[in-house]
């Protein structure tokens, strides 16, 4: 089923030029904020993500057209991951536990040192060259050894390269490159516990993705032994991997209904295409159909208290929805249909909804209050 995005209240004709600039700015943030609180971070990534998008959403204010979720969702992704690089790389993208052990020169270019340089140090390129080569080669390797590359593990394949943050000559080389064996792949130089331990669970979290394959498994264990990683810990990470990706199928469920069930009188419509492709950001694809099938049936949701949530998840859920609602810019009306709406879901999860609307809330003023100063 495919549904184009359109909003009701901040797209209407009759709308002030300027006002119609800051309801699009709305819906740019709504989308950021559902893809920032699907890297498994909390809620605390918002003022992180705005600092890194202020080009972006100057753009959106200046009537420039950006990729959205709905709409352009592979380059979306892409360049949400990259933009998300040094402040959480997301939990679901393999290889993103080596991009949080700072192997992406989107810390350096953007950080501290921009002070003082634009440029990263050429030590730190050749070691996010190093490293970055190997954690594609690896997921590369990993994506097709059991079938073609799909849309999806391309997708991950560009998300991760674009995320490493090299110059583009070089990540468009490192992204076009020939796939090579698992038993070729160049394990040189000094590589920390950590980053070899990243190395070997963004493997897994590869092959586990859907299932995993036994030849897989075995570019898994090939790369390990290259790292000098023990059968025993080998298998700590693969379990570790495996727990994470039940946990966030719980969580992906719940973020699915939720939007759901807010979004009840907007299905079919935009509330399909956000419950639509936020699943696919935060469900893993082994249990996707899962999550979608309800959807696309069309089956209302039902509150039963059917989702046993951690304390830390229940908000990161309730975030994303009340983020999905206020994507069409609701009348003030319309806000307080919402809110009761969100308010039933939170009970019904044992959560105090109040409380992740405040943190979305605030973070959508902090950015609009801004722009509207600048009218």
């Amino acid at each position: 089923m495919t549904t184009t995005l359109t909003t009701t209240d901040a797209y209407a004709p009759a709308v002030d030029p300027k006002t119609f600039a800051l309801a699009h700015l709305l819906t740019t943030l709504a989308q950021d904020a559902i893809f920032a609180m699907s890297c498994g971070a909390g809620m605390g990534v918002l003022e992180g993500l705005g600092k890194r998008r202020g080009e972006a959403y100057g753009a959106v204010l200046a009537g420039h057209r950006l990729n959205t979720m709905s709409g352009e969702f592979d380059p979306w992704v892409v360049e949400m991951t990259r933009a998300m690089a040094p402040v959480y790389a997301p939990v679901w993208l393999p290889m993103g536990d080596v991009l949080r052990e700072k192997v992406t020169l989107e810390v350096g270019a953007r950080g501290l040192r921009s002070i003082f340089s634009s440029k990263p140090s050429d030590k730190d390129v050749q070691r996010v060259k190093r490293l970055g080569t190997l954690a594609m080669r690896v997921l590369r390797t990993i994506f097709l050894a059991d079938n073609p590359l799909d849309a999806e593990e391309s997708r991950m394949l560009a998300a991760f390269c674009a995320s490493l943050g090299l110059p583009e000559v070089d990540a468009q080389a490192l992204f076009d490159e020939v796939p090579i064996p698992a038993e070729q792949f160049d394990v040189y130089g000094d590589i920390e516990p950590p980053i070899a331990k990243a190395l070997v669970r963004g493997a897994w979290l590869a092959a586990a993705y859907d299932q995993i394959d036994p030849r897989e498994e075995h570019v898994v264990r090939v790369l390990a032994s290259k790292l000098n990683i023990g059968a025993m810990d080998l298998e700590v990470f693969r379990n570790e991997v495996i727990e994470q990706l039940d946990a966030r199928r719980i969580a992906g469920l719940a973020t699915v209904d939720a939007i759901r069930y807010v979004l009840a009188d907007r299905i079919p419509g935009y509330g399909y295409v956000l419950a639509e492709k936020t699943g696919m950001l935060l469900v893993p694809r082994r249990f996707r159909d899962e999550a979608l099938a309800p959807l696309n049936s069309g089956v209302a949701v039902t509150l039963a208290k059917r989702y046993r949530l951690p304390a830390e998840d229940r908000p990161i859920v309730l975030a994303i929805a009340w983020a999905a609602a206020n994507l069409e810019d609701p009348s003030i009306s319309r806000r307080a249909l919402l809110r009761a709406r969100h308010d039933r879901f939170a009970q019904d999860i044992g959560e105090d909804g109040n409380r992740a609307r405040l943190v979305v809330d605030e973070w959508f003023g902090d950015l609009l209050g801004p722009a509207a100063e600048g009218y």
